[in-house]
């Protein structure tokens, strides 16, 4: 995260798109973020996005999108999850998911 930058996690971080910055591809949106208050000021330590935790070393850019590091993060197992327990079962699905 860009040092010395004041944001507001409501603002600036909550429900904002997540993007990765090699191809721009969606990842999702943040749904919350974990600070460290044991800091001598509360900072952003990780966002969290699909119950995925995202180390604010991770974090890129922070404009309308965030830009993000994907490297190992498994962002894809929700949509996974869902694509294999709902949408496979929707009468002529076939594959739509493809």
């Amino acid at each position: 995260m860009m040092a010395g930058r004041v944001l507001h996690a409501q603002l600036h971080l909550l429900d904002r798109q997540l993007a990765d910055q090699r191809d721009g591809r969606l990842l999702g949106k943040v749904d919350d973020v974990e600070l460290d208050l044991d800091a001598e000021v509360p900072v952003v330590s990780a966002l969290i996005a699909g119950g995925v935790r995202i180390p604010a070393s991770q974090v890129i850019e922070i404009d309308t999108a965030i830009q993000i590091r994907r490297g190992d993060l498994d962002l894809d197992r929700q949509d996974d999850w869902v694509e294999q327990h709902v949408i496979d079962h929707i009468p002529g699905a076939g594959d739509a998911t493809e």
